[in-house]
């Protein structure tokens, strides 16, 4: 298992994700599965066969957190280092204990170039 570091928040930004439990925050890559995690509050195993697709994004955002609507999630620490994977099928994911399903999915992370080269994408 390899495990890659989502970004230092903002000084700023800090005391808030660490109340929201986003101090575990990180992937976790196996031959298998990833497994994305924000701390307790957001979580999913995406088998790596169900990723299609995975590149730098380069949309930006000024937000951090667990934010998604319709299967599209952003799931950052930080709007550096912004990695969007798609997903087929979709994946089960929780937040904040709810099911749902993501099949594209934004994460940002400390090396985002290592990451993509361990799936095989960079």
């Amino acid at each position: 298992m390899t495990t890659f570091a989502m970004p230092r928040p903002h000084p700023v930004l800090r005391p808030l994700l660490a109340v929201a439990g986003a101090g575990g925050a990180g992937l976790d890559l196996t031959d298998d599965t990833l497994t994305v995690r924000l701390g307790p509050t957001w979580r999913a195993t995406i088998p790596r066969g169900s990723i299609t697709s995975a590149e730098r994004d380069p949309r930006h955002t000024i937000s951090v957190g667990a934010h998604g609507w319709r299967g599209e999630w952003l799931v950052n620490t930080s709007p550096r280092g912004l990695v969007v994977l798609h997903l087929d099928p979709p994946a089960a994911a929780r937040c904040l204990g709810v099911p749902l399903r993501v099949h594209t999915l934004r994460v940002s992370l400390d090396d985002p170039e290592a990451f993509l080269g361990a799936l095989g994408r960079g």
